[in-house]
Order: structure tokens, then C-alpha cells, then sequence
């Protein structure tokens, strides 16, 4: 399994907006190979601390949606005043874990 965890910052005022992206999404990653699942969470603690948090089942898979028209086509959904509002802290990349107990 390859998950990908992008911390994201955003003033807590507009988070509302980034949520609401979130939610209405087109939804194009969710018919790509190899893709499991897509969590987006929110500290609640921080209310500009949003996670986003992809399933993979490899890499591979993960890097081809990353270079496909799909995903440029999802990320030019989103208006440029909000692109510009939002920090990617951290950007991780967690690789070849298997699910062992659930």
C-alpha cells in the first residue's frame, strides 16, 4: 500500500472554503488504478490544519494519477484566490506498508 499525507495551512477563516472544495470534488481520482480511498481531515484545535490523506495500492499507481489529465483537470476546478491561500506544510509519503490487523 503507498498513502500520501499532505498537511495543509490556510487561514481558518477561508478553511470553510477549502472544506466545502473538498466535499464538492468531481471525484475523477476515485476511477484511477490502483486507488483506494481519500480522507481529508481538520484539526480541531486549528481550523486552518486540514490533512488529505490518499490510499494506494502502489506507487506506481499513485504517480500516474499525479501526471494525469484527471488530476490537472480536479486542481483546475479550484479558483486561484484559494490556490494562493493554501500552504503545503508537509508533503509524506509512506510506501510498502501492508495492513497486518484491522
Amino acid at each position: 500500500m503507498y498513502i500520501s499525507l499532505s498537511q495543509l495551512r490556510i487561514d481558518p477563516a477561508r478553511a470553510p472554503e477549502l472544506v466545502e472544495a473538498f466535499r464538492g470534488r468531481c471525484g475523477l481520482v476515485d476511477t484511477n488504478a490502483g486507488f483506494i480511498d481519500l480522507q481529508v481531515w481538520q484539526s480541531e484545535r486549528d481550523a486552518g490544519e486540514i490533512m488529505m490523506v490518499s490510499r494506494w495500492k502502489d506507487r506506481a499507481c499513485f504517480k500516474a494519477y499525479m501526471k494525469s489529465a484527471d488530476h490537472r483537470f480536479s486542481h483546475d476546478r479550484i479558483s486561484d484566490s484559494l490556490l494562493t491561500a493554501i500552504e503545503l506544510e508537509a508533503l509524506k509519503h509512506m510506501r510498502t506498508y501492508e495492513v497486518v490487523a484491522e
